[in-house]
């Protein structure tokens, strides 16, 4: 597969999911932009493909991706992008709706949909003038199950979904394809720290959820739009 072949935009690349889905890309020969806030997980990043960041194919911006600013450097650094991967997360739970603040409705619409609509709003009009572009958003199972303890996290996973399948209505005349990954529990760090007691056997591994996010970005999944894929 030759260099270059397209650059690629992964938002929360620097997170437990997003650093599998950019390892992925950069094996299949893409240019991958990250957005980044937190400079440790920039750097780890960094230092797990210092090969690709010396080629400039590993490229870092600092930006807020819940704004349009945000949004709009990642898009001028970027240039013209043919994947989008929206997999900046927040997740928080536990409580019944009387417990849970309203703030943590609103922070975790604003991570969960936010990023991706301000995203989207960035880098979807080259696409479109183009006429060629793929969207990856990621969901979540919790949005289809919807337990109890859950719905602030699980409201903004079925906002994704919506996001996913309304945005692929507007953009599919222009030859893009807009679909959705709705993963289980992941198996990263994090959620290890903050579930010690969980089978971490049933949990899905990061680099398996970047595999199905590699195929839904590929030519084999050209006829595939506007779906909820589980993982």
């Amino acid at each position: 597969m030759s260099s270059l072949r397209r650059t690629s935009v992964v938002s929360g690349g620097t997170g437990g999911l997003g650093r599998a889905v950019t390892a992925a890309l950069l094996g299949a020969g893409d240019r991958v932009v990250v957005p980044w806030i937190a400079e440790d997980e920039r750097r780890d990043l960094e230092q797990a493909h210092p090969e690709a960041a010396s080629q400039d194919r590993l490229v870092f911006v600092q930006a807020d991706v819940t704004g349009t600013e945000g949004a709009g450097a990642v898009a001028r650094v970027a240039g013209p992008a043919t994947l989008l991967v929206n997999g900046v997360g927040g997740f928080a739970g536990g409580m019944p709706v009387v417990e849970t603040e309203l703030e943590v409705w609103d922070r975790l619409y604003r991570m969960n949909v936010r990023s991706a609509v301000a995203l989207s709003r960035a880098l979807l009009p080259d696409m479109i003038a183009r006429r060629r572009g793929i969207v990856v958003n990621v969901a979540s199972e919790a949005a289809v199950a919807r337990p109890a303890g859950l719905a602030a996290y699980s409201a903004s996973k079925d906002a994704v979904l919506v996001l996913t399948e309304t945005l692929q209505k507007e953009v599919l005349a222009f030859g893009i394809r807009v679909n959705a990954i709705s993963p289980s529990t992941i198996d990263t760090e994090a959620n290890r720290r903050a579930m010690p007691d969980a089978d971490f056997s049933t949990w899905t591994a990061p680099a398996d959820i970047a595999a199905v996010v590699l195929t839904l970005a590929s030519d084999a999944a050209r006829s595939v739009r506007g779906a909820r894929i589980p993982v």
